[in-house]
């Protein structure tokens, strides 16, 4: 009895341990502050939790949907332009918290705010 008593205490403490430790979830509103001569103000989206995207002032393009896989931020839509096109975006997930989100492809990054 003592030995399963010991078992279930160190697996709720294992299982405590990893949730605390798991990336913040990246739901929620992310924005590139303002720069000083920017007409469009902040940039940015709104992650769902039904995997839907708001675009925040992104000119003809247009989210419509994102998912994460492992450390990768999946961000698909369409181009609203001349020639109408769909894309999605791969972005490597460079960190992530409660305040800041950085996303990166190639070499270059962009770092958001939460909202």
């Amino acid at each position: 009895m003592y030995k399963h008593l010991i078992f279930i205490a160190l697996a709720l403490g294992l299982s405590f341990f990893m949730v605390s430790c798991s990336d913040p979830s990246l739901e929620g509103t992310w924005v590139e502050p303002a720069a000083e001569d920017s007409y469009l103000g902040e940039v940015g989206f709104t992650l769902l939790k039904n995997g839907e995207v708001k675009s925040i002032n992104t000119g003809f393009r247009e989210y419509t949907h994102w998912e994460q896989r492992g450390k990768k931020l999946i961000i698909s839509g369409n181009i609203n332009g001349s020639v109408p096109s769909h894309f999605a975006d791969t972005l490597d997930i460079i960190s992530v918290d409660k305040n800041q989100l950085v996303v990166g492809s190639d070499g270059y990054s962009v770092t958001y705010q939460k909202k």
